[in-house]
This record gives structure tokens, C-alpha cells and sequence, in this order.
């Protein structure tokens, strides 16, 4: 395992995710140390905690609602950032730009330029995504149960769009392979996550960037937590009710863009059941991570942490993948509802400013839907 060197003054450190390792915390220790940084030589480019409407339109990933113009200018501001002129150090991160293709690299490269910039990966036991994963579908109108999720993207046909998208994001020997061809393989820097140690990945930016221990460590960094079986499962049940209501699917982006914080905000109560993932998946996504694994040192990237550990993840004792609920918890439920009410407020007071998107009848429709859904699962 490396002990991470400086990066030399002027570097450009490009943080390309993937989704589901640590870039929320990440993002939220650089945005909420910015008064710290400047004095020490560091420059973060977001605007904000994550930029990801710049990285979205670098990577032809535009969300429904979001003006284009305004995406070219946040990514041309990012690259203004990162190409200035001058001894600081400067870096950005967003995991959508792990979606990004070979010929998109070639883009984001072309704008900033290979002089002096290195692309970090981080990463963590693929088991351990395949739940967060799921989650994140759902909250993209997914209407498969995590059996069904699973069973698609672990299969040997991953042609479907939700496996292939997730294996662009999560064959992360390809994803450094990818950006290796664009910066050589030298200036990629694979940072792996350590379960034991929450602060190794801060502490492994703060040694790569130059910047005094716990300058980010320090800081209380806002995570993403998990939805419960409860959750997960209420969630892709509105989603299935939704498509049944024939809404469309950028009035879905819409609403959950008011909706998901209010669902984060929600503190589970003890003793509510998380999402399982049984044996048979993490026996294959622990046997695809060991090739990753092997693919990475073959490269000759440069890694932090221990690579083996992410195809090391123990097995539960759980055969089969356990059944959604069957009933849902009436506090989970009333949260939710509540969050809809919340989004449908606002997406009604959005109307008033910008008349030709939906009416508030099909504002509230969803909330309408999920509550005939429900009543008559009793």
C-alpha cells in the first residue's frame, strides 16, 4: 500500500467517483472547508458542495428541467477553475463524470488540457454498492424489486439499460483503463475506501493535496444514508403506481428533485430492516472484483488503501434474497406522504413562475395514485 506523495504545485486532481464511494462526504468536506483551503494553497472548483450540472452536460447526461446554457456555462467556470494560471493546487469532483465515454474523455481532457492533471478513482467492495446502487434506480423510477435488480445486472446478458449503465460506473478496471488512455495510466490514482477507518479517505485527499491533517477529516461531512426495506420498497411502489398513472418521466425527475431530501431527513426508528444482500450476489460481485483488482495492478495505476479488500466482502448466511414487505409501516408511510404534499407545494408555486410545466392537478396525481395503491393493499 503507497503512502500518498504531494502532488506538485499547479496539479489538477480530477475526483471521477465512481456513484456510491464516498463522494458526497468528500464533496461536503471541500465545500465546507473552502475558508481553510485558499490559505493552504487548494482551490475547489464547485460553485456549490457538487457541481453536478457541470459534469451532467460534459457528459451528455442532462436532467429533465435543467437549461442546457446554464450547464455549458457551469462547466465552462469549471474549467476556467482548473486551467488558471498559478501555483495552487486545484481540484474537482463529481462521480457523473465516471459515466463519461472514451470520446468524452477526449472532450473533457481537450478542454483542460494534460499538463500537470491527475484523475482519482475511488473505490469500495462492489458487494457493498449493489444495495446503494438499487436505492439510487429507485429514485429514478425503477419499478424492479432488488431480487429482480440483482438477478438483471448480475446476469451474463447485461445489454439491458439499468446493468449497463451500472457496469459503466462499476467495472472499475474499464473506468481506469478508460481515463489511463487519456492522462496515462501513471497520473490515475486509485483511492480505496477503508470500512475500519472513515477517515482514511479524507486524510488520503488532504496528503495528496498538501493540506494540514483534518482539514477535511475535521469536518462534520454530510453522508447519504440508506433506505430501509420499508423505504425501498414504498418507494417502488409509487414508482410502479406512477407509471400506471401515465405521468411522464421528467414531471417524476421534478417532483422527487423536492421529495428525495425530505426522505433523507427521515431518522429510521430501531430495529428497522435494511435492504439484505444475499450470498449468491456477493459470492459474484466479490469474484468480478478480484478480476477488477487484478486488471487495476496490471495497469500500473498508482493505489492507496488495500485493493484486495474490494473483493473481500464476508458472506451474511442469507440464501436467498428476502422478500419486500408485504405491509408498510404506517410512520414510513405518512413520511412519505408527507414529502409528496412538500414537493407537490412547490412544484405548485414553480407553476406560477413557469405556466407551461405541469398543472397542479398533475402535480398532486401521484399523491392521489399512491394513496388509492395503498388503501387497497389495506
Amino acid at each position: 500500500m503507497s503512502t500518498p506523495s504531494v502532488l506538485p504545485a499547479g496539479a489538477r486532481l480530477l475526483h471521477v467517483g465512481p456513484h456510491k464511494t464516498g463522494t458526497t462526504a468528500l464533496q461536503s468536506a471541500f465545500d465546507l472547508a473552502r475558508a481553510d483551503l485558499g490559505p493552504q494553497g487548494v482551490h475547489y472548483a464547485s460553485r456549490s458542495r457538487h457541481d453536478a450540472r457541470a459534469a451532467r452536460y460534459v457528459t451528455d447526461r442532462m436532467v429533465a428541467g435543467r437549461d442546457p446554457a446554464r450547464a455549458e456555462q457551469a462547466w465552462r467556470a469549471v474549467v476556467g477553475t482548473l486551467t488558471a494560471a498559478g501555483p495552487e493546487r486545484r481540484v474537482f469532483s463529481s462521480e457523473f463524470l465516471s459515466d463519461a465515454t472514451d470520446e468524452q474523455i477526449a472532450r473533457i481532457v481537450g478542454d483542460l488540457g494534460t499538463d500537470e492533471l491527475w484523475v482519482a478513482i475511488t473505490l469500495r467492495p462492489l458487494a457493498r454498492i449493489l444495495s446503494s446502487q438499487y436505492q439510487q434506480g429507485l429514485q429514478r423510477q425503477s419499478p424492479h424489486t432488488f431480487d429482480a435488480w440483482l438477478r438483471m445486472v448480475l446476469a451474463d446478458d447485461v445489454s439491458a439499460p439499468e446493468p449497463r449503465e451500472f457496469w459503466n460506473r462499476h467495472r472499475h478496471d474499464a473506468l481506469a483503463r478508460r481515463w489511463a488512455a487519456h492522462v496515462g495510466a501513471e497520473r490515475v490514482l486509485v483511492v480505496v475506501l477503508d470500512s475500519r477507518d472513515h477517515a482514511f479517505l479524507p486524510h488520503t485527499f488532504e496528503q495528496l493535496l498538501g493540506l494540514r491533517a483534518e482539514t477535511l477529516a475535521g469536518q462534520d461531512a454530510r453522508e447519504n444514508r440508506s433506505l430501509t426495506a420499508d423505504e425501498a420498497e414504498l418507494l417502488r411502489r409509487f414508482n410502479t403506481g406512477y407509471a400506471e398513472l401515465g405521468l411522464p418521466p421528467d414531471h417524476y425527475v421534478r417532483l422527487f428533485r423536492h421529495l428525495k431530501d425530505h426522505l433523507k431527513e427521515r431518522e429510521p426508528a430501531p430495529g428497522e430492516a435494511p435492504l439484505v444482500t444475499p450470498d449468491w450476489a456477493i459470492e459474484r460481485a466479490n469474484a468480478v472484483a478480484a478480476e477488477m483488482a487484478a486488471t487495476i495492478r496490471d495497469l500500473g495505476a498508482t493505489v492507496y488503501g488495500d485493493l484486495d479488500s474490494i473483493s473481500a466482502t464476508p458472506l451474511g448466511g442469507v440464501a436467498a434474497t428476502p422478500e419486500p414487505p408485504a405491509a408498510i409501516d404506517a410512520a414510513v408511510a405518512g413520511w412519505f406522504g408527507a414529502g409528496l404534499a412538500l414537493a407537490a407545494e412547490r412544484l405548485t408555486a414553480r407553476e406560477v413562475a413557469a405556466p407551461s410545466r405541469p398543472t397542479p392537478a398533475e402535480v398532486a396525481a401521484p399523491v392521489r395514485g399512491l394513496r388509492a395503491r395503498l388503501s387497497r393493499r389495506g
